[in-house]
């Protein structure tokens, strides 16, 4: 099993979250998170897997190709799109990190962070505040919506077969993202990173309408990827609070759940790694702002 582990106070999508961690159990204290996502791999994938995942480099910026276009004999390896209603203010936010990384390219070998290629989420850079999951509710906050974009990446990354190494869900479940199939981000600490494991360059696309955002990746495939996903299981009920303040953002509940995606790596037809990814999304209270 491998896990993503994160220690302390972060932010994610722009919002501050506390994670107190005893006696090797999640324990909330005040704010609600969601359960690691972890990856399994197989035990009976391939040595040179194996090894592969023994060794990981740390994160090192991919080179910004603002202008860059696919070479010879490359092609569009995965396309994911996902939706948001138009006319909200997270969509400017969206939009932002979007046009920072289209045109980015990822060398063979190189390891990307979604937090390093797009940088802070500030007023200075242009994002505006929006709602942002905090713990187990949603709050107005600069940047707000930005894991749109990582997850909408990420679905790229996970169909195109490239190596995930570091993700985590939300604490919450939000239907413009698949379930079970999501980043959340939150500058600096919380990230979303992944290697080039294709052994050739990987250029990232982006593309955005009034409501809808598309991440295409362009290279050299070298894994086919099978996926499925189980039902929603481990139900948890949902309670009722009051917000207060200019930040507050109306909810209208939903149970918490629990789900687990598989992904399969294929080569030449044969699987060479598994990967399992489990989910647990904390209950969501229904809040009337007073």
């Amino acid at each position: 099993m491998r896990w993503t582990r994160w220690d302390g106070g972060v932010r994610r999508c722009g919002a501050l979250l506390l994670w107190p961690v005893a006696a090797g159990t999640l324990v909330v204290t005040g704010f609600l998170l969601g359960e690691y996502l972890g990856v399994a791999r197989d035990p009976g994938a391939q040595a040179a897997a194996r090894a592969g995942s023994a060794s990981r480099p740390a994160a090192s910026p991919a080179p910004s190709a603002p202008s860059a276009r696919p070479g010879a004999g490359e092609r569009r390896i995965s396309r994911y799109t996902t939706r948001f209603k138009p006319g909200e203010p997270r969509v400017r936010n969206i939009e932002i990190a979007a046009r920072i990384l289209d045109g980015r390219t990822v060398r063979p070998g190189a390891t990307f962070s979604f937090n390093r290629a797009v940088g802070p989420r500030t007023r200075s850079r242009g994002y505006v505040p929006a709602p942002a999951i905090v713990g187990t509710r949603l709050r107005k906050d600069v940047g707000g919506g930005i894991c749109q974009v990582s997850t909408t990446l990420f679905n790229a990354v996970f169909q195109a077969g490239l190596d995930i190494r570091r993700v985590r869900a939300h604490s919450l479940y939000m239907p413009e993202y698949p379930q079970g199939r999501e980043a959340a981000v939150a500058y600096p600490g919380l990230d979303f990173t992944w290697r080039n494991d294709s052994g050739h360059p990987v250029v990232i696309r982006t593309s955005y309408t009034r409501s809808t955002l598309t991440v295409s990746l362009w290279g050299r495939r070298r894994f086919d990827v099978r996926s499925r996903s189980s039902g929603r299981y481990a139900f948890a009920p949902h309670g009722a609070g009051t917000g207060r303040g200019h930040r507050c953002v109306p909810m209208a509940g939903r149970r918490g759940f629990a789900i687990d995606v598989w992904r399969t790596l294929l080569e030449d037809g044969r699987p060479v790694r598994r990967e399992r990814f489990h989910t647990r999304y904390q209950p969501q209270p229904r809040v009337e702002c007073a």
